[in-house]
């Protein structure tokens, strides 16, 4: 069984397969994030988190990547059985 949520609300060390970029992510935000590779599809793990809970560091396609709540909240992940 799988449980869909967002990736802002990932806990650290856990990993999960992204399902879709919202569409109420504004342009910039959505180019910027699918040009770093966060589309349907790639597995992504939070890695860490900042000291007061912003931002967070993600691992996928082989690299780390930085990403805001804000911004992370606008994709939403499945995670694994």
């Amino acid at each position: 069984m799988s449980v869909e949520t967002t990736l802002g609300t990932l806990p650290t060390g856990t990993a999960a397969r992204i399902l879709r970029l919202s569409s109420a992510a504004p342009p910039d935000v959505s180019t910027r994030l699918r040009h770093l590779g966060f589309r349907s599809g790639t597995q992504v793990i939070k890695l860490r988190t900042g000291p007061l809970g912003d931002p967070s560091v993600y691992r996928l396609l082989g690299y780390e990547a930085c990403l805001r709540r804000k911004e992370a909240d606008y994709l939403s992940v499945e995670l694994g059985e």
